[in-house]
């Protein structure tokens, strides 16, 4: 039995197929962020933000680092009008389930901690 090497051709097609598909999952995923506006805005009620009081609100994906692609967090940063320097963090599980909550910078809310 002979042992054939891909062509570089082939290589280049497998390659350039690879590269167009990752960016699909990416959108799959910041689609998936967009499922947590509920527990953004339960959150946002309970800590008694009014939304005339929210400037914007940008979900980003916090990966686990060394571990699997699949354990990853998500963050939403919170812009608030009456922050002039730092956000409103509220820390989700990629499902959405709502750990914790902090500000950063001269942001600051009653009853959060301040980083």
């Amino acid at each position: 039995m002979t042992l054939r090497l891909p062509r570089p051709a082939t290589a280049l097609a497998a390659a350039l197929a690879l590269s167009l598909t990752l960016p699909v999952a990416l959108t799959a995923g910041a689609a998936g962020a967009a499922t947590c506006q509920a527990q953004i805005d339960r959150t946002l009620r309970d800590l008694a933000v009014p939304q005339s009081e929210v400037k914007s609100v940008k979900v980003v994906k916090r990966s686990g680092g060394a571990r699997s692609a699949s354990n990853y967090r998500l963050d939403a940063w919170v812009e608030l009008s009456s922050c002039s320097d730092g956000h409103l963090v509220i820390n989700m599980t990629r499902h959405c389930l709502v750990q914790k909550s902090y500000t950063t910078g001269s942001c600051s809310l009653p009853g959060l901690s301040a980083y």
